[in-house]
């Protein structure tokens, strides 16, 4: 059981990561949260923008903002990116593999990037088998706003935002197009 002055300074060490930008804290014991020493993990990865968007992306990201609210193709997920794709001069090959696969915890996320979701769950969301959507800008140090169809039940182009850092179960895969 935790006592009163071990949950004030895992507030305190919460407040001043948070105000830091930091993505570890140190649990009151001295050791970083998460490693051997610790009894409780409280590190979270950090999503941030690893760079601008290639031109390329730029034309991904206004094709969809352009569709925001309309059915793009056959109104299935997919659909919509790889009519982006083909609307920015890329020729997929077909499948689930968008480009190059993005480690965005250690490479960040930018503007035109695809997730690939396999039954994600996330603490106020959850996608099926397969879900594809395009990361339209970082909304905040947990999460992006990504752009989709075939949502909800919604066969249109709709923004949500998804918290990446709240992964629950299954995947989310980040590919960037690089040519």
């Amino acid at each position: 059981m935790k006592t009163t002055s071990t949950l004030k300074a895992i507030a305190i060490a919460t407040l001043l990561a948070s105000c830091s930008g930091s993505s570890s804290l140190t649990v009151p014991n001295g050791s970083p949260a998460g490693s051997p020493g610790s009894r409780s993990t409280y590190s979270r990865p950090i999503v941030w923008q690893g760079g601008e968007p290639s031109p390329t992306a730029q034309k991904i990201v206004a094709f969809v903002a352009k569709n925001k609210g309309k059915r793009v193709g056959d109104g299935q997920c997919w659909g919509l990116i790889n009519l982006a794709y083909r609307a920015a001069g890329i020729k997929h090959r077909g499948g689930r593999v968008w480009g190059r696969r993005v480690n965005w915890q250690k490479e960040g996320v930018r503007p035109g990037d695809i997730i690939e979701f396999e039954y994600a769950r996330y603490p106020y969301a959850y996608t099926d088998a397969n879900h594809t959507a395009i990361i339209m800008k970082v909304a905040d140090r947990n999460s992006v706003l990504v752009a989709h169809q075939h949502w909800n039940g919604k066969f249109k182009v709709t923004m949500t935002t998804i918290p990446l850092t709240y992964l629950r179960s299954g995947k989310q895969i980040v590919y960037r197009y690089e040519p």
